[in-house]
């Protein structure tokens, strides 16, 4: 995994970010300062010149006491490169290189003839493409065919936080005391700050590290097991075994006093173990239960072996305290952010322990996708992050049934990749990408939700014998090399022959317009009643209404059922469409027919209005007689096509009208999601948004009776998540139940009365709590965090701390912020937490940036991140807000030149208010159900700007 869970990161946790932002908005190598990037994208790719063989890695690492002549948090490294030239006449050549210092180079053939560099140049460093350039003598060059020897000398940086990833230096507490570690965060273009190398994921080679660690830290943990130990007095030299060949990116290196085994499986033969701080005992547990079974699934299922990958392989997962992204494949050591791989039972949440479950199952998938074979090219990051996001859900669906994954991936994934690839600016699968910017901005939703629902079509589509049989052969055709797309469709082909399916359908056709070509269609449905003929066109679906229209077309497998004899296993497409418009001869007579069954193909749906009537009556009547996935899918669809104005509202409501009897969680999930993304455009109009959330609490009275506010010891597990989001948003609209309930059990905890509170219940009851309590309230929950032992406790907290409105609280928690006290990598979320709490935060924090913006920058370390907090400020701030950011930022364009990214935003910002006022009437008379409310129109009030400037204040207060 790398960058979504990542910045997982996980989609599920974006849906529900998304889900509670008010407005629609739309990470970088560092360079040494005074280098400037060149912006000629191309030349950041290493020429072919080179075939790489091996690799020799040695690391002599210093912490903060580093002896004379040595600087803290660096390292000596010496690399030796062997490598074939596969080019004539080559008289200089190059690698990449971001380390700290370049001492020495020198280059022999095999057998150890020096090969004359350039006197008066051997090497130059072009730093605006991170290149290191070695120089041969005049009239020397290489020859083709031949093998050469490499040795670089060079210091390396420990970088201060892991967002800057490379090696980088993390830090825990035990009993008071601050621990340093160090650890390697190589994906995606980060192996040239370890050492100088082909850093790109098509050069593979086989590896040996060697560290020579402090004597009084524990073992090192690399990919592979230690071979070797040599006693050096302060220093003990490990030499590891030779990995198997493999890209750069996938060497890793955790060098720690105390990190030990948690978990282990006690096998030599196929060792699996957890690896962690030595205060996290007893929390890897669970991480231990599902990962050996997951590895025995995708050994049966892809047809090879893990443990024969590579010699004495081993299986390692090590939970990293400071982690960039929420974890990273690494062969034989994957490492983790804390938080997705250790449990702690009482302090560890339903949907962060399912999150361990799939994520280890995305990172054991990589083993195949990613680490066995690998993209040419990071255009191509689906190959790799596509497959791992499918397993991770249905590995771990076999593993556990009772967690309902398979369904899950509808919502949390499916629905993710639609809500993505519904802009006209969106990207194709695989998508042309050069620096290590764009490449970094390629690891997105759509290359691992669309990947991954692109599969799931194709599973059903092929059938999965042959799904599988193609991915066999395609491991076995493509096994420690890089791979193309293509080599990918012709292993697809080859099993589709093989099989004798599909007809007269071009799979490697199908293939390569799903991958290259960007976005999906809307299916329109027109029915014939009398006749039976169902009439399809398909068209580019555009979120937006006012996106320019194409004439792009998918091949588009097709599974339908009707309410005459309803099917909702048979997920086998009856037939493919190809064209703009297709036509279904069924017999007539019926009530409804529903496209997409159990919503596995990547389309949209929208009927005819007779044909969406008779859906709401039997959604409204019986709505279990329509499967839970297509009704998650109608919710999800409903929403998406009101927002396009490809159907009216108060149609839209009148098909969502069931969410008011219907108590699933699958339901419910895309129904938070869509009713909220509403309501937050109903912000700044407080007479509008109370009428709004009076018509919420009709719609939330079944779901919150049948869930209640407490949770049982046993029931499943989509009943603890369908509670732990439904409440959450019930309270922040303020529904009284749940408001009531909650500030009594903050309230209980905080006395003494209650031992605890349920890590399920958390978000909400913490949260409440504190938007109904003071600065000692806040102070208390403070305490708690900074004494916490689970990360995932520890995030959970953050969360709540971001919702006081005290505003001694904000700002000591802005203060908390830059502090040490919390992570690098979670301060960027501790911002956003801070204005999805309470809105009016957003203008506290802003006097704040205006007098730290220097300080604030420094914090959050990437630039990425610095205009993720511009962006998402403006979109909780008020009218008065906003113009005070407008006129802050172009007083002081100097000092903020981010500045563009902050306009760019406010005008999103008010837009989406536009938005809001335009349609209040229109969505209120649709909500409330008849078109008309009691009173007549009158009585739905949308406030001038001048009443709205008189009463925004008091709707912040509230």
């Amino acid at each position: 995994m790398s960058f979504l869970t990542k910045l997982v990161l996980v989609p599920a946790l974006l849906a529900v970010v998304r889900s509670e932002f008010p407005f629609d908005l739309e990470a970088d190598l560092e360079l040494e300062p005074g280098v400037t990037r060149n912006e000629d994208l191309t030349s950041y790719r290493l020429p072919e010149d080179l075939d790489p063989i091996h690799a020799d890695i040695e690391i002599t690492p210093y912490f903060e006491t580093a002896p004379a002549g040595k600087e803290p948090f660096t390292f000596d490294g010496v690399t030796r490169h062997i490598f074939k030239a596969v080019k004539d006449n080559l008289n200089a050549f190059v690698l990449q290189d971001n380390v700290r210092d370049v001492r020495t180079v020198s280059l022999t053939t095999a057998d150890g003839t020096l090969v004359a560099l350039n006197a008066a140049n051997p090497f130059e460093r072009i730093r605006q493409y991170f290149f290191l350039k070695i120089n041969l003598a005049e009239g020397i060059t290489l020859v083709n065919g031949e093998i050469y020897h490499l040795t670089i000398e060079y210091i390396g940086n420990i970088n201060e936080t892991p967002m800057t990833r490379g090696m980088f230096r993390g830090s825990y507490i035990d009993n008071g005391t601050l621990h340093w570690y160090a650890a390697c965060h190589l994906q995606p273009t980060h192996g040239r700050q370890l050492f100088p190398s082909f850093d790109e994921p098509g050069f593979k080679s086989t590896f040996n590290i060697t560290v020579n660690r402090p004597a009084n830290f524990t073992e090192t943990f690399s990919n592979m097991r230690i071979r070797d130990t040599v006693d050096m007095g302060d220093r003990v030299k490990e030499y590891f075994y030779q990995t198997p060949r493999m890209s750069a990116y996938l060497i890793t290196i955790h060098i720690s006093a105390h990190f030990k085994v948690l978990s282990e499986n006690y096998d030599n033969e196929k060792s699996y173990r957890i690896i962690g701080r030595p205060n996290a005992e007893g929390q890897g547990e669970y991480a231990l239960e599902v990962g050996p079974p997951l590895t025995k699934w995708m050994e049966d299922y892809f047809g090879i072996e893990y443990y024969t990958m590579g010699e004495d392989m081993k299986n390692d997962q090590l939970a990293s305290p400071d982690w960039a992204s929420g974890a990273t494949e690494n062969w034989g050591l994957v490492s983790y952010r804390e938080l997705r791989l250790l449990y702690e039972e009482g302090e560890t949440n339903a949907a962060d322990k399912i999150s361990i479950g799939t994520i280890t199952a995305h990172e054991l998938a990589h083993k195949w996708f990613g680490n066995y074979i690998t993209a040419r090219w990071w255009d191509n990051v689906w190959i790799n992050e596509g497959f791992a996001s499918y397993f991770e859900y249905f590995a771990m669906d076999a593993v556990d049934k009772d967690l309902e994954l398979k369904d899950q991936f509808n919502i949390m994934y499916l629905q993710s990749a639609l809500s993505a690839d519904s802009s006209a600016s969106t990207r194709a699968l695989r998508h042309t990408v050069n620096s290590p910017a764009e490449v970094t901005g390629h690891f997105s939703g759509i290359s691992y939700t669309k990947g991954a629902s692109l599969l799931l079509m194709l599973k059903h589509f092929l059938s999965e014998d042959t799904f599988k049989k193609a991915l066999h052969t395609f491991l076995v055709d493509r096994a420690y090399e890089h791979a193309f797309p293509e080599d990918l469709y012709r292993a697809f082909k080859a099993a589709v022959t093989e099989d004798g399916i599909i007809g007269n359908v071009d799979i490697e056709a199908f293939l390569n317009t799903w991958v290259d070509q960007p976005g999906y269609p809307v299916l329109s449905v027109s029915v014939d009643t009398n006749s039976g003929l169902v009439s399809l066109k398909q068209d580019r679906f555009y979120l937006s209404a006012t996106a320019t229209p194409t004439d792009e077309t998918w091949p588009l497998p097709l599974t339908y059922t009707t309410s005459r004899n309803p099917d909702w296993e048979n997920l086998t497409p009856s037939e493919v469409m190809l064209g703009k418009t297709h036509q279904i001869p069924i017999e007539p007579g019926y009530d409804w027919v529903i496209f997409n069954v159990q919503q596995q193909g990547i389309y949209r749906v929208n009927y005819d209005t007779k044909t969406w009537e008779n859906i709401a009556n039997s959604l409204r009547s019986n709505h279990a007689t329509i499967h839970h996935l297509n009704r998650a899918q109608i919710v999800d669809d409903v929403f998406a096509l009101m927002r396009s104005e490809n159907m009216k509202y108060d149609l839209g409501f009148r098909v969502l009208d069931f969410l008011k009897q219907d108590t699933s969680y699958f339901s419910w999930y895309p129904a938070i999601t869509g009713l909220n993304w509403i309501r937050n455009r109903f912000l700044h109009l407080p007479e509008v948004l109370a009428q709004y959330d009076e018509q919420m609490y009709e719609f939330l009275d079944a779901v919150i009776k049948d869930l209640g506010y407490d949770v049982p010891s046993v029931e499943p597990v989509t009943k603890t998540l369908n509670r732990f989001y439904t409440l959450t948003f019930a309270c922040n609209i303020g529904h009284k139940g749940c408001t009531e309930d909650a500030v009594q059990k903050f309230r209980a905890y905080r006395d003494g009365t209650s031992s605890s509170v349920n890590p399920n219940l958390r978000r909400h009851v913490f949260c409440q709590g504190l938007r109904e309590g003071g600065y000692e309230d806040w102070k208390f929950l403070k305490e708690r965090l900074l004494r916490s032992n689970n990360q995932a406790d520890s995030i959970a907290m953050l969360r709540s701390l971001g919702c006081t409105p005290n505003e001694q609280a904000i700002q000591e928690y802005l203060e908390m912020l830059l502090s040490d006290n919390i992570k690098a990598q979670d301060r960027l979320n501790g911002f956003t937490f801070l204005f999805m709490g309470n809105r009016g935060n957003s203008k506290v924090a802003l006097q704040f940036l205006k007098q730290r913006v220097a300080d604030i920058r420094a914090a959050v370390i990437l630039p990425a991140s610095f205009n993720s907090i511009l962006s998402n400020m403006a979109a909780y701030l008020d009218n008065e807000g906003l113009d005070d950011m407008e006129q802050w930022l172009r007083n002081n364009q100097a000092d903020v030149p981010e500045f563009n990214v902050g306009l760019n935003a406010i005008a999103s910002a008010r837009t989406s208010m536009k938005w809001g006022t335009d349609r209040a009437k229109e969505i209120l008379e649709a909500v409330q159900g008849s078109g008309t409310v009691p009173g007549g129109a009158a009585s739905i009030i949308v406030p001038t700007i001048t009443l709205l400037l008189s009463s925004v204040v008091a709707m912040m207060l509230r």
